[in-house]
């Protein structure tokens, strides 16, 4: 059942009034600080970068969202290779028919989105405004917007049928809402009569208790509490998610995307929050603001696009390298992203030998030639160039640009079983274009079906697992052994799922 839709539930149905924000820090503490590192490295690109250049990284973040928050509700489906076209070039058919095609519903409703999304962006670029930005008034014209091209939504009349209804753009619901979870417990929603207040008591613990609270858990707690009062008869999701930017945005923060990829997760955090643990959605928030930072840190080509010929390009390219090469601090991020790469290198290979001669040790009962090996590379190694393919596509499922020309060190983990071979590689990579100071740690594994059994290209195997948002992001000043613990999580799910993906396909 959609979470929107509109049920004849009782007055008298249990409901829980939203609550002040309890401090959750704890164990957020260590996950708050590395992400906050990486947007003050962020912030650091942003000031060099030329104003049109920035722009642009942000208007290729909001089509993003703009895109996912509807693909998160099931308004729509719209094909990855399209997605990607539309967020790199803009939301027109023109772009969206050179990967297949999108309906054209789809696309007004997408635009309808990105217009509400450019809005609440301008509001909190204000620098004139402050917490007052967000009102009841700002609420309802999101509302509207967001749903300029929805004209019904999915409703269950007093006898239980599904039916549609029309949808009052801006204006509160006038019946109660519930939404039925997976294990079938039923969640109520703030009732109709009931909304106004808790709008009100939202807004004021927005500006007080809620203020004093790191961004991310603040967007965390806003969201979840809007959610919970389901004001709208359709599109609380859409408005919540949107809500969430504006405190990113008004602290600095790139906007993140809660993507198809992450629904789950959302899910599953959402209702943690409504049974009283928000720590999971902040988790959630604090990994995918990470990766919108991340993608922030992608300069765009500098375009012909901007109207001049090659001479123009080539002029742009030289004022903005000439800025980057120039400062001191260039030299210093550059050094200090070595020095983390080079600490985690070898411990990468401690634990890729490890767990590999355990992987070995366990599938000799069904093949007694079952064997291993780990190799490695850093730049300057011939091998560092292996796999170009597969770690600029690990990057993208990562949503960042991978500077592979400068900077790329990498392990392996080759597995083989029964005469079939599983290669799982760990990539630290640069992120972005120039020496932005930003490392990314993420994995890919293949089943190898071609002739070599170390250096096949991605015709020659199949993809089993990667890393995508779960990647691991260091900046130049990061102490590796204070991040271990991430690093050695994330191999561990990823290389779970790869083998689980190989043992499978040994049967």
């Amino acid at each position: 059942m959609r979470a929107d839709t509109l049920v004849p539930v009782p007055d008298t149905a249990d409901w829980t009034p939203i609550a002040p924000p309890e401090q959750v820090n704890g164990d957020l503490s260590q996950v708050l600080a590395s992400m906050d590192a990486l947007q003050r490295a962020w912030a650091d690109v942003v000031r060099q970068a030329r104003p049109e250049e920035f722009k642009e990284a942000r208007a290729r973040s909001l089509r993003r969202h703009a895109i996912e928050t509807g693909i998160i509700e099931r308004l729509y489906s719209v094909e990855w290779g399209v997605t990607q076209a539309l967020v790199a070039e803009g939301l027109s058919a023109e772009v969206a028919a050179r990967e297949g095609g999108i309906d054209e519903g789809a696309l007004e409703t997408i635009k309808a989105q990105f217009e509400a999304l450019e809005l609440l962006s301008e509001t909190a670029g204000d620098t004139t405004a402050n917490d007052s930005d967000l009102s009841v008034t700002l609420i309802r014209q999101l509302h509207v917007t967001i749903c300029r091209t929805q004209a019904g939504y999915e409703a269950m009349d007093p006898f239980g049928r599904l039916v549609q209804s029309p949808l009052h753009h801006g204006c509160w619901k006038t019946l109660p809402n519930q939404v039925v979870r997976s294990d079938g417990t039923i969640v109520r929603f703030c009732p109709p009569e009931q909304v106004d207040s808790e709008i009100d008591r939202l807004l004021l613990i927005y500006r007080t208790t809620a203020a004093a609270l790191h961004p991310v858990i603040r967007a965390a707690w806003l969201h979840h509490a809007f959610v919970s009062i389901h004001p709208f008869e359709d599109g609380n999701g859409r408005v919540a998610r949107a809500l969430t930017l504006l405190v990113l945005l008004r602290n600095r923060y790139a906007p993140l995307v809660v993507d198809r990829f992450s629904r789950a997760d959302y899910i599953s955090a959402l209702e943690a929050a409504t049974d009283g643990d928000l720590r999971p959605l902040v988790r959630l928030f604090a990994r995918l603001e990470v990766v919108a930072l991340r993608a922030e840190l992608e300069r765009p080509t500098l375009p012909a696009a901007a109207g001049g010929g090659a001479v123009d390009v080539a002029k742009a390219y030289v004022e903005r390298l000439r800025a980057l090469h120039s400062e001191d601090t260039a030299t210093d991020r550059a050094a200090g992203v070595r020095d983390v790469a080079s600490a985690l290198l070898p411990r990468v290979v401690d634990y890729l030998r490890q767990v590999g001669a355990s992987l070995a040790d366990t599938f000799t009962p069904l093949d007694p030639q079952a064997h291993q090996s780990v190799s490695s590379a850093q730049p300057g190694d011939e091998r560092s160039t292996w796999w170009r393919a597969q770690i600029i596509r690990s990057a993208r499922a990562s949503g960042f640009y991978s500077n592979v020309a400068t900077g790329t060190w990498w392990a392996a983990l080759t597995l083989t079983v029964m005469g079939q071979r599983l290669r799982y590689v760990v990539v630290i990579q640069k992120v972005g274009r120039g020496e932005t100071g930003v490392l990314a740690l993420t994995v890919f594994a293949e089943v190898l079906t071609g002739p070599s059994e170390v250096n096949a290209s991605p015709g020659h195997a199949q993809l089993l697992a990667e890393s995508g948002t779960e990647s691991v992001t260091f900046v130049h000043s990061d102490d590796v052994d204070q991040r271990w613990d991430e690093v050695e999580a994330t191999m561990e799910r990823t290389l779970a799922a790869a083998v689980d993906g190989f043992a499978f396909g040994l049967s």
